[in-house]
Formats: structure tokens, sequence, C-alpha cells
């Protein structure tokens, strides 16, 4: 399970790769730019949760140097892949929960109405 900030980052990591199949060279600045300010995502927090992502077999990252500029080069892995399908798929249980909660709350004020009515 990949925590808020990790989420985060691999969005725009999965963005950026899947448009060219795979594989994607960012700068860190650029990461950290696409990351919305609300999430308080600090620079200093972006090499550990790469380092996990990495870990966790997401992708592949190869820290490169171009012209003066640090780059990171991702190539998506299985898992990489397959992160669009388990954010879906948590967007589902969320949903699903939801609705399982509505009927809840509709057959609980069915049932006091109707013993209500019966005890009237």
């Amino acid at each position: 399970m990949l925590s808020k900030k990790q989420k985060l980052l691999m969005k725009v990591i999965y963005s950026h790769a899947i448009r060219k199949e795979g594989v994607c060279l960012i700068r860190p600045i650029d990461l950290l730019k696409e990351i919305p300010l609300s999430s308080d995502f600090r620079r200093d927090e972006l090499e550990s949760n790469l380092k996990a992502l990495v870990t966790e077999d997401f992708f592949e990252m190869i820290t490169t140097d171009k012209k003066g500029e640090e780059y990171y080069c991702f190539t998506l892995h299985q898992n990489g892949y397959a992160f669009s399908r388990q954010i879906a798929a948590e967007k589902r249980a969320i949903v699903f929960k939801l609705i399982l909660t509505v009927c809840g709350v509709i057959l609980s004020f069915t049932l006091m109405r109707i013993l209500t009515a019966i005890a009237g």
C-alpha cells in the first residue's frame, strides 16, 4: 500500500512515462512542480519516496547528469503499469462503501418508520 505522498509522486511519473511507452526523463524540480502545493511535499522527501517506489518495483530509476542538471530516468515495471488499475480499484472500493452506508441509513429510517407505525 502506497502512502499519500508516494501516490502523488507515482501519478506524476506514470503520466509522463505512459506517454512515452513506459520511459521518461524528468528533472527533480519538474516532479515537485507537478505535485499539488496542498500536499506538503518537501524536496528532502523526494529521494526517500522514490527509493521506496523503486523497492516496491514500480519502476527502475537512473540518475543522470545532462548539461549540468540532474535528471531522473524512469522505466516502468509491471507494478508501475498496474498503478492506474490500483487507483481505480481504490476508488471503486470507496464508492461501494459510500453506497453501502447510504443504503444502511435508508433501511434504518424505513425500519424505524414501520416500527413507529406499528407501535403507534
